[in-house]
């Protein structure tokens, strides 16, 4: 049998229970064996749920992080919180999968990457939408010139979740 892929789950929230544990759960070569929230009660609840039969519960991120076992961690918390706690992570030896936003700053952003190539850990942030038709949709008008030389845009989501966008 091979071995599983060891996933920790830092934030417990909307995302991570809407898209990242629902999905990491379908996998057959993974197992969550960690969950971290400031809000011991979610930790909880996500190992209820999706939890390997030995997974522990964490308030602190770091100390999820001294945990050996773990592969790689998903990074679900406020966006504020996105580039220091994949830095540390990255630091601690673990693969990355940070929702987006990516970082706050590029400045953070280019610290991540950086982080990334020094200590030759994977960091992926979950930048879905780019394969959303829509989206497909307008990358090729715009490459196809349909719209002009573009010198601005802006665009925005409504958020029917309440959470603002730089949580």
């Amino acid at each position: 049998m091979e071995k599983k892929i060891k996933i920790g789950i830092i934030g417990c929230g909307g995302i991570a229970n809407g898209k990242h544990m629902p999905s990491l759960s379908k996998l057959g070569d993974v197992e969550m064996v960690a969950f971290c929230d400031i809000i011991p009660e979610k930790a909880e609840a996500a190992k209820a749920e999706y939890g390997a039969p030995d997974a522990k519960v964490y308030t602190d991120y770091r100390e999820l992080l001294e945990d050996k076992e773990i592969d790689v961690v998903h990074v679900c918390t406020p966006n504020r919180s996105h580039a220091p706690i994949s830095i540390d992570s990255l630091q601690a030896g673990k693969h990355v999968m940070c929702e987006k936003p990516m970082a706050k700053t590029a400045e953070d952003a280019r610290k991540m990457v950086q982080v990334a190539k020094e200590t030759g850990k994977k960091l992926t942030v979950g930048y879905q939408h780019r394969h959303k038709p829509e989206a497909i949709y307008l990358k090729d008008v715009i490459d196809r010139g349909d719209l002009g030389d573009i010198y601005f845009s802006k665009a925005f989501a409504i958020r029917r979740r309440g959470t603002p966008n730089w949580g």
